[in-house]
């Protein structure tokens, strides 16, 4: 906008230095054909230049990324497909765990959900791209049973309730919390997971398709099921009854009756 505001103000200087030479004041001040041919083009291109910058808008975007390409990404939005630029001082930048994470544009990948901001060209329809964020997408969310807890490699398993089992790795930025009947939920630690305990887990969706994914929340609901771990009982072996020696050379002998 200061460009157009500058542009316009020289091109006023310029209409009223025009009226001014033109004022036939004396002889000498007569501006001669070649003068005025100069300022008309002048004027012509400052027009120009003003017309183009009224049709070049910063603009931000919001979409999901349908095709990409080494200098181009086209992004669907709810009203159409703009195709974006890529520069190459663009940054791309994506949130991960919490801490800002600085990206390439090659880490751009169909189905990404993005926020594009930049130089926008109305007469060619594409978006010159500064700063490219990409979204995190859906959270995960499940709800099972823990199987099995990993107190070294700080995971669970879980056998959700759509039929799959997951592990989740416990990070440092999980928040655990458990649910008591008395005292409503309560924040919880990891080291008072259960096996059996109904849990209900949030974190990002898996980067490909797969069982295992972060949590950024924990519910522990508690023991809602009454199953616990059982040890398999140890196996024993039982002794053959040794045999009764029959005495050699004679008959065995009679028992004496029961009185």
């Amino acid at each position: 906008m200061k460009q157009i505001a500058l542009l316009l103000t020289i091109f006023a200087m310029l209409t009223g230095a025009g009226r001014i030479i033109a004022a036939p004041a004396t002889p000498s001040a007569t501006p001669t054909d070649a003068t005025t041919k100069q300022i008309n083009d002048l004027k012509d291109r400052l027009t120009t230049k003003v017309a183009q910058l009224r049709q070049v808008q910063q603009r931000a975007i919001f979409g999901t990324v349908k095709s990409t390409s080494v200098s181009t990404i086209t992004v669907s939005t709810t009203t159409k497909d703009i195709k974006i630029e890529l520069v190459d001082d663009v940054k791309v930048i994506q949130y991960l765990k919490g801490q800002r994470t600085k990206l390439t544009t090659s880490d751009i990948d169909k189905t990404d959900q993005v926020v594009v901001f930049g130089d926008y060209d109305a007469t060619v329809d594409i978006l010159k791209a500064s700063v490219i964020i990409i979204q995190n997408t859906i959270p995960k969310r499940i709800a099972g049973t823990v199987t099995a807890i990993d107190k070294t490699e700080f995971t669970i398993s879980v056998n959700a309730s759509d039929g799959q089992s997951y592990i989740v790795d416990i990070e440092t930025t999980t928040k655990t919390f458990v649910w008591d009947k008395d005292n409503g939920i309560q924040k919880g630690k990891f080291s008072k997971l259960t096996v059996g305990d109904t849990v209900s887990v949030v974190g990002p969706s898996p980067a490909k398709k797969g069982n295992r994914f972060s949590a950024d929340r924990i519910l522990d609901l508690g023991n809602l099921t009454g199953t616990t771990t059982t040890l398999s009982p140890t196996s024993t072996t039982t002794a053959s009854p040794t045999a009764t020696p029959v005495p050699t050379g004679g008959s065995s002998p009679t028992k004496s009756p029961t009185p």
